[in-house]
């Protein structure tokens, strides 16, 4: 019994915890229906998804990233070979140190449950569960910017491109920085030439 009751209080500590200082937030409450983030200027993709390569190392381009990244040392890319899917990881090395690298991806994954006019209650969704969400105009049929993943996420047709921002929660060099990753992920999704 008294484990039974450990277990309850340690989960409902770890629910709190979460709700507090996660990113997570309630749908309980939020007005639903609101569909002013969709892009009405989309005027279909520029890419089908069967025309993206597996490796998407092509749509970042090096010169963008040290632009955007002044301090690197050098950029490397991981060319479709880490994950089974349509992607691209690049690293932003800031010394020679071996680990000394901050980590970016673009994934494109096929998105065939949010279509039809479905697509917009997900997406709405997925943007206010988020407190660190923000809608972004001009990309694709939608797009969400989530601050504490460092993620871009765009809605295509049929698919969905994600930009994961090079960056680091933990390196108190970096977060001294005080980079603007949002904006450095619409400037990495405005040079792929995707949208």
């Amino acid at each position: 019994m008294k484990n039974i009751q450990r277990i309850a209080i340690t989960t409902a500590i770890s629910f709190l915890l979460m709700a507090c200082f996660g990113d997570k937030k309630t749908l309980i409450g939020q007005e639903l229906g609101d569909t002013n983030f969709v892009n009405t200027n989309f005027a279909g993709n520029k890419v089908a998804f069967s025309a993206l390569p597996k490796n998407m190392c092509s749509y970042i381009k090096e010169a963008k990233i040290k632009e955007l990244y002044p301090d690197a040392k050098k950029i490397l890319f991981d060319e479709g070979k880490t994950f089974a899917s349509k992607n691209c990881r690049f690293l932003v090395y800031m010394s020679d140190a071996k680990f000394d690298y901050l980590s970016g991806t673009i994934f494109a994954a096929e998105d065939k449950l949010a279509e039809g006019e479905d697509w917009k209650q997900t997406w709405e969704l997925k943007k206010k569960v988020s407190k660190s969400s923000e809608y972004i105009s001009g990309f694709g049929k939608a797009a969400i910017w989530i601050g504490k993943k460092r993620e871009l996420l765009i809605k295509m047709d049929g698919y969905i491109i994600t930009i994961n921002v090079p960056g680091s929660p933990f390196k108190e060099e970096e977060l001294a920085k005080k980079r603007d990753y949002k904006n450095i992920g619409i400037e990495i999704a405005k040079s792929t030439g995707l949208f």
